[in-house]
């Protein structure tokens, strides 16, 4: 299968998920030409729902099949030099706080920068 058709089966498997004009596909040019970038157009309260939702992408990905289409690179080996992964890049619009934390009575508590002077506070959600 060639590059340009695997990326727009991944981008209407996900359009199914998020919706129509919400995926972007694109696949890298030169040598990293089997890699393919994802951006969906959703924005996560914060970085834990971030990677939450990537797990659900994957899921989304392997449930179609798409998974044998992206490649890995590197090698499964501790020793490696340069790691080992899934030739695919999933991203999503910046998150709305940096963490979030749900109070006792219900209220939403939030860290929005990941600094040490950073400080819990709540807002309404």
């Amino acid at each position: 299968m060639a590059y340009a058709e695997r990326n727009r089966a991944i981008k209407k498997t996900l359009e199914l998920a998020f919706g129509k004009g919400k995926v972007s596909v694109r696949g890298d040019r030169g040598t990293a030409a089997s890699w393919v970038n994802v951006h969906i157009d959703w924005t996560p309260l914060d970085m834990d729902q971030a990677r939450e939702m990537r797990t659900e992408v994957w899921n989304l990905l392997r449930a179609a099949g798409h998974d044998k289409q992206i490649g890995t690179y590197g090698y499964d080996d501790p020793g490696s030099d340069y790691g080992y992964g899934s030739k695919i890049n999933i991203d999503f619009n910046s998150p709305r706080y940096y963490r979030t934390m749900r109070m006792s009575d219900g209220r939403l508590a939030v860290l929005r920068e990941a600094y040490c002077n950073s400080e819990w506070e709540t807002v309404d959600a």
